[in-house]
């Protein structure tokens, strides 16, 4: 059973179209089939940092905001120094530098694992092996 139908039933959720195929869907973040690498990436940074990096969010104050709808790079972090990154900047001056994912803020503070620099900090003791794989790919890309 579809659980966007379930929610509908229930009254949960109103405007679903009545065939399931048409509901917009977003790249699988780790398939390579379901999108490129940057609908890959960016819905891995929907999925995992949207719900602070958004305007409405506890990480407002960044200016970073990786929901998926998000259009401007700058705010999506290309070439944004950041605004208080403190210790978690790692001396770097800006969340993504096109090309060059170990200058970049974002790409170090996935790669960590001290409980005051890693993203996402809740949720993780390790690091994300594949999707820092993915990330660093997508920074990478940027740069061709």
């Amino acid at each position: 059973h579809n659980q966007l139908a379930h929610w509908q039933a229930e009254g949960l959720l109103t405007g679903l179209p009545a065939d399931p195929a048409d509901i917009p869907r977003v790249a699988v973040w780790d398939d390579p089939q379901s999108g490129t690498l940057d609908e890959r990436a960016r819905a891995w940074l929907d999925i995992n940092c949207a719900h602070c990096h958004r305007a409405e969010g506890p990480a407002k104050t960044s200016g970073l905001f990786l929901d998926i709808h998000q259009t401007d790079p700058g705010v999506l972090g290309v070439n944004k120094p950041p605004v208080a990154a403190g210790r978690g900047s790692g001396g770097l001056q800006y969340d993504i530098v096109p090309g060059d994912p170990e200058a970049s803020i974002l790409y170090y503070r996935m790669a960590s694992t001290d409980p005051g620099v890693m993203m996402p900090e809740l949720g993780r003791v390790g690091v994300h092996e594949e999707a820092l794989t993915l990330i660093h790919d997508w920074i990478t890309s940027m740069g061709e």
